[in-house]
């Protein structure tokens, strides 16, 4: 693997704990705890893509499960995201998207594509 590329995962890996920091924070300030099994669910798709790239160093053909593991996450963000009862926490939820993104972006560099 080259330096950009561990990088690039490196990069990837800091962008998913910003996610989850930004999860967590999410997950503490909810006032409806019918809600909490979402989040939690959400979290653990989330611990999959981290593991998934860790893995991804030294066989990058992982990536292929990261991306689909971002996917997963993204959709269960979605849902939480436009059911969620109050705008305050929607800086939240776009900073989990921005990073996501990044996140995204660079598992496809690795694998040798990007823009």
């Amino acid at each position: 693997m080259s330096k950009n590329d561990t990088e690039l995962l490196n990069d990837s890996i800091k962008a998913l704990q910003n996610c989850s920091d930004a999860l967590t924070n999410i997950s503490e300030t909810c006032c409806m705890p019918e809600r909490s099994p979402h989040m939690k669910e959400a979290q653990s798709l989330l611990d999959g893509v981290i593991s998934a790239i860790k893995e991804s160093y030294n066989n990058k053909q992982n990536a292929h499960k990261c991306i689909e593991g971002i996917g997963f996450f993204g959709s269960k963000i979605g849902f939480l995201y436009a059911t969620c009862c109050t705008p305050t926490r929607e800086p939240m939820y776009q900073s989990i998207f921005a990073n996501l993104g990044v996140a995204h972006r660079n598992i496809w560099g690795v694998l040798g594509h990007s823009h």
